[in-house]
């Protein structure tokens, strides 16, 4: 169980570390506003990886996956987001600064942080996938709840490091008044990539549903755990299509 534990500690540290729209996200809030909203977005996204791990140890990320009206409403809505929080990037004046002897103006702040991070991280497709493949890859039919809830326990205990250390990072010294200088452009920038990651996303549906091989496959050849392909038991019996 310790090389499993090692496999999904390494597999999920290197999809954190991977630039996504939750990095973009937060390197954008980090970098624009008071360390108090940009660590309610990293707990948003760390709140979204929460929901993600309750429906992965519940069993229901295959339904997810495997209802296609369903998916299909979750990559929309998520690529919809992305281009939303995107535009509001583009059109924001750059001059990051708040008015914090307003307590109404800080709560909504904050609350408006928690969403955007809970949001951008729960209506993310490839996170959906990315989580089941995991759970696919090193559990099988006889896994107990115990060994479900300790891979949970070690994605959100390495999720809640990372996203508020990268909110730290970003708001040090040299990085924050190097970014404060360039406020505008580092505004229009991110808005940017956030918007193309939306549009990337809303457009990836040939990728996801004609698919031919499978990703990944489960270590006892019980299923494939990419969710864009034929299902086969390892007795070669076929299941029906799952499409994302």
């Amino acid at each position: 169980m310790l090389e499993t534990s090692l496999f999904v500690a390494t597999i999920v540290a290197l999809g954190m570390l991977s630039p996504g729209p939750d990095f973009f996200l937060i390197v954008k809030n980090a970098a624009r506003y008071r360390r108090s909203a940009a660590m309610m977005s990293a707990l948003g996204v760390n709140c979204a990886v929460a929901t993600h791990m309750a429906y992965c140890v519940a069993g229901l990320a295959v339904v997810i996956t495997t209802t296609p009206w369903l998916f299909m409403l979750l990559k929309y809505a998520g690529a919809a987001y992305l281009i939303y929080i995107g535009i509001q990037a583009l059109m924001s004046r750059g001059n990051g600064k708040m008015n914090f002897n307003n307590a109404t103006q800080e709560e909504t702040s904050l609350k408006k942080a928690f969403l955007q991070g809970y949001l951008c991280n729960l209506l993310n497709p490839k996170a959906t996938l990315f989580f089941l493949s995991i759970f696919t890859q090193v559990l099988n039919v006889n896994s107990g709840i115990s060994e479900k809830l300790l891979y949970a326990g070690i994605i959100l205990g390495l999720s809640a490091i990372w996203w508020p250390s990268l909110v730290v990072l970003m708001q040090s010294g040299p990085v924050r008044r190097g970014l404060t200088k360039a406020q505008r452009i580092v505004d229009k920038l991110l808005g940017g990539v956030l918007i193309a990651l939306g549009i990337k996303v809303a457009l990836s549906w040939r990728s996801l549903f004609f698919t031919k091989k499978p990703l990944l496959i489960h270590r006892e050849g019980l299923f494939i755990a990419d969710g864009l392909s034929l299902i086969q038991h390892q007795n070669g019996e076929s299941l029906p299509r799952c499409w994302n």
